[in-house]
């Protein structure tokens, strides 16, 4: 009987190592760690690890081969460049994000270059990097993660492209030596302390196209003496976004605004903003190049799409890519549009990266019903001479560089059936 007592015993604390408690009394198995969730949301396998000579690591998606920038070495180099594309047993996988926490704490780490396959850069990517002085984020990138760049002390300029629609809660908080930050008309909404502790920031311009911003965005930025207001009252500001920014001297506003709305701006700075700033009201319109180009000569024989619901003007001239690509973006908040957003971005990516005579292949998954006009103008603008094989719903399209570079892709989005009519050989 003790014998039996004692191997129950035994078993119960095997069972015992062998299961984890969870708040709500349930018991399940403790299996071995196989996955790992990013900050995106994907689930990656473990053993798909990949590191570089830099020091750099990968997390490897074989679904849609992808890779993102996951953690780092301990020997990480001090100036970095991302790669665009890593390799894996011959497969090749494209860099589209920067992780949760892939950099942080590297104090050693003084310059980054993100290439432009990255459309996103995650929470805590680079906090606590200390000696990051420069980062160089590319127009591929649509959003900046929660405190992303958070107490990198040493960083003294940012430059966020026009790809951005969104800059995360603290994302460059007490950054201390900033002194200059470049918000583009992109961006729709500034997260709560984005800036907040920016004690060496002097300026800041806040673009009309910025619809909220958060509590205490820009809070205890001693330096900071003059705010400049590019539209309308946002539709939202959260608890004092420039609480304790008492050296706030002069805040200007655009000479076109009615007087109801200046009337509005003026009750709203009361809550924004510590008294004893004065307003000014002057021409914020950017002044015209003085140098411009010539004129860009149409097309000589323009071709008619095929009619469509698609609402947008067809331009006169050809638009570059990244106009098109501003006029393709989502609503951040629409996740399935910006996942198919992203996944154009990516091909783009890859077709930039692509050696010359090489063909493409690519798989549209089954319920995209269309295709940004950027793709195929990136195509047409292409130096190298890439073949595209377009895999879409059971059906094939080869784009060459000679069909591609006859026409000329005038509106906003095309569906398979009008590629095939436009493009087909």
């Amino acid at each position: 009987m003790k014998k039996i007592l004692a191997i129950l015993i035994a078993l119960l604390a095997a069972l015992a190592v062998q299961t984890v408690a969870f708040a709500d009394g349930e018991m399940m198995p403790l299996q071995p760690a196989q996955t790992e969730s990013i900050a995106d949301g994907n689930s990656v396998e473990l053993n798909d690890d990949l590191t570089d000579s830099q020091g750099i690591k990968y997390r490897l998606n074989k679904n849609d081969q992808t890779a993102i920038v996951s953690r780092h070495t301990d020997t990480l180099s001090e100036v970095i460049t991302i790669p665009a594309t890593v390799t894996k047993d011959g497969v090749k996988y494209t860099v589209t994000s920067i992780g949760y926490d892939a950099f942080e704490l590297c104090s050693g780490l003084t310059s980054v270059t993100i290439p432009d396959s990255v459309t996103s850069i995650g929470d805590f990517a680079f906090s606590e990097c200390n000696s990051l002085t420069s980062v160089t984020i590319p127009d591929s990138v649509t959003s900046i993660g929660n405190r992303a760049f958070w107490d990198c002390d040493s960083l003294k300029s940012i430059t966020i492209p026009g790809s951005v629609t969104s800059i995360g809660k603290s994302a460059f908080a007490e950054c201390r030596s900033l002194t200059s930050v470049t918000i583009p008309d992109s961006v729709t909404s500034i997260g709560n302390g984005a800036f907040s502790y920016c004690t060496d920031l002097t300026s800041v311009t806040i673009p009309g196209s910025v619809t909220s911003i958060g509590d205490e965005a820009f809070r205890d930025c001693d330096s900071l003496k003059s705010i400049t207001f590019e539209g309308t009252v946002p539709e939202y500001w959260g608890y004092s976004p420039f609480y304790d920014c008492d050296a706030v001297q002069t805040v200007y506003l655009s000479d076109d605004l009615t007087a109801e709305e200046r009337a509005a701006w003026e009750i709203a700075l009361k809550t924004m903003i510590p008294e004893g700033y004065t307003i000014e009201y002057k021409n914020l319109t950017p002044a015209p190049d003085p140098t411009p180009g010539p004129d860009p000569t149409p097309d000589p024989t323009p071709t008619t799409p095929p009619a469509d619901t698609n609402t947008a003007a067809e331009a006169a001239s050809t638009p570059t890519v990244q106009q098109m690509e501003a006029a393709e973006r989502p609503d951040p908040q629409d996740v399935e549009a910006t996942e198919r957003y992203n996944f154009w971005m990516g091909v783009k990516a890859d077709l930039r990266a692509a050696a010359d005579g090489k063909t493409l292949r690519v798989h549209v998954p089954a319920d995209y019903t269309n295709m940004p006009a950027s793709v195929m103008e990136q195509i047409r603008l292409l130096d190298a001479d890439i073949t595209v094989d377009l895999r879409w719903n059971g059906e094939r399209l080869t784009i060459t560089p000679e069909t591609a570079q006859r026409k000329t892709a005038l509106k906003a989005f095309w569906t398979f059936a009008q590629l095939c009519e436009l493009y087909a050989q």
